[in-house]
């Protein structure tokens, strides 16, 4: 069964989308770590370099909660129609040649794989096309252009607020750009910033170097605010960058000040968890918890505030562990660990365990932890133990969803020989929101379901009567 994990998945599957219109072009698409950073496009070059970071620190001494509807709430579940995404294309939706595929909620959007290939003929396009949660179209990629003679096509290299990174091939060459969604204002990035990606307010880049890709970033003003000089970077925080050199972790500021030496096997970001692959059910700003951890040297667990104070711990975690689920979290100013299949405060006070259920490998997600045992018994935990929600059946589940952010999960049933039953859609009440036989159902995130048939998607969302 096709399952989508949040966003998961989500930068992974928009950067691998080929984007050549026309001209059969196939461009491949590096990560922040990967080995191919080129870029030579002939564009406007930055201005001087800021102090300050891209956005706001937005702290908060709790995470965001999801709300817990009144019993016997009643719900809609209707398909969002993505016609829009081939008629503003010129195409039809019914030709066979057309196809969407991989949708993706990003922050407040809803991004879409756009395919168009004839067989037939040499016609082949691929591309994004970006809704509102609503279904309202905000940008056909296909439609924005750099100038004349660089294709019609492009791609998102993610997206933060109403901004977003674009990508256009052509031939063996790409060319970037920051687009504004609301106002449609399109900013070359200089081809010195090889391969340019979102990441939560600032966009992260790569240089080719003697000994290999280096890693910089911008803000959203194309000022350069990190030189490329680390083998790894992501923002770790609002404020904090989490950097790779030498094969160790640090926490560097907007001034690329070092807060904490790069003495540390990993750092976990401030949000829990390490990648963007959370971040349809895990909000980015919304996540941002007082203390994070990190490995150090000597296989030691250590606190590390927002501030970059270090505390020792009593927590042993083995580096695998580290990368799994969502570790770190944060509910009324307390801040809670995940250590393998227990969670605990950080005084060691345990809070629940056989938590490497939900498809979000466990965890706290949007306040509630999913537990569950050999048995098909499932509790749904919030951040003082107690148990919200039960699920025991004389049938099998296989899956049981992390909770998103609207307070919806989803169950899978499977009959104890194995074989599919159903899959139900719940809220944190127990009202069932939706009940189907068919396989293909996932959870995306912000209340929006996909169903995958037929080599398509369709995007279903879940609206509170």
């Amino acid at each position: 069964m096709k399952k989508i994990i949040s966003g998961v998945l989500s930068a992974v599957m928009l950067t691998s989308v080929l984007c050549a219109c026309n001209d059969g072009g196939n461009q491949s698409n590096s990560s922040q770590s990967g080995d191919n950073a080129d870029s030579s496009q002939q564009t406007v070059t930055t201005e001087v370099a800021t102090t300050q970071p891209a956005t706001e620190p937005n702290y908060k001494d709790t995470n965001y909660v999801a709300p817990i509807p009144p019993k016997n709430q009643t719900y809609k579940f209707e398909e969002i129609s993505l016609d829009e995404a081939a008629t503003s294309s010129g195409y039809s939706i019914s030709d066979s040649a057309f196809r969407i595929t991989d949708p993706i909620v990003n922050g407040e959007y809803l991004v879409v794989r756009v395919t168009y290939s004839n067989i037939n003929s040499t016609d082949f396009c691929a591309y994004n096309v970006i809704f509102d949660l609503d279904g309202n179209m905000v940008a056909n990629i296909s439609n924005v252009s750099l100038n004349e003679g660089y294709g019609k096509s492009g791609q998102i290299q993610g997206i933060y607020g109403d901004y977003t990174v674009l990508r256009f091939p052509i031939h063996s060459e790409d060319k970037y750009a920051l687009y504004n969604l609301k106002t449609k204002e399109l900013k070359y990035i200089d081809s010195e910033y090889g391969s340019p990606k979102m990441d939560n307010g600032v966009i992260v880049f790569g240089k080719k170097e003697e000994t290999g890709y280096k890693y910089g970033a911008l803000d959203l003003d194309l000022n350069e605010i990190v030189p490329a000089e680390y083998d790894e970077l992501s923002l770790a925080s609002p404020t904090l960058f989490r950097a790779n050199k030498d094969e160790k972790y640090g926490l560097i500021d907007f001034n690329n000040k070092v807060v904490v030496d790069f003495n540390y096997k990993e750092i976990v970001r401030f949000n829990g968890v390490e990648d963007d692959s959370f971040s349809a059910f895990v909000d980015f700003e919304k996540n941002i918890n007082k203390y994070t951890l990190a490995l150090d040297e000597n296989d030691k667990i250590v606190l590390i505030d927002s501030q970059g104070e270090i505390s020792d711990s009593n927590f042993e975690i083995s580096e695998d562990k580290l990368g799994v689920g969502r570790v770190v979290s944060q509910y009324d100013n307390k801040t809670y660990i995940k250590n393998n299949e227990t969670v605990t405060d950080i005084d060691g006070n345990s809070i629940t365990d056989n938590v490497l259920k939900g498809n979000l490998n466990g965890g706290f997600v949007n306040g509630y932890c999913v537990a569950g045992d050999e048995d098909g018994v499932y509790n749904l935990v919030d951040s003082n133990g107690n148990v919200i929600y039960t699920k025991s059946s004389d049938e099998y589940i296989k899956y049981f969803s992390s909770v998103d952010q609207s307070g919806l999960f989803m169950v899978d049933y499977y009959s104890k020989a194995y074989s599919y039953v159903r899959t139900e859609i719940l809220d944190l009440a127990g009202n069932i929101v939706y009940t189907t036989q068919e396989k293909g159902l996932s959870s995306m995130g912000n209340g929006l379901f996909e169903k995958y048939e037929n080599k398509q998607s369709r995007v279903y969302k879940v609206t509170a009567e």
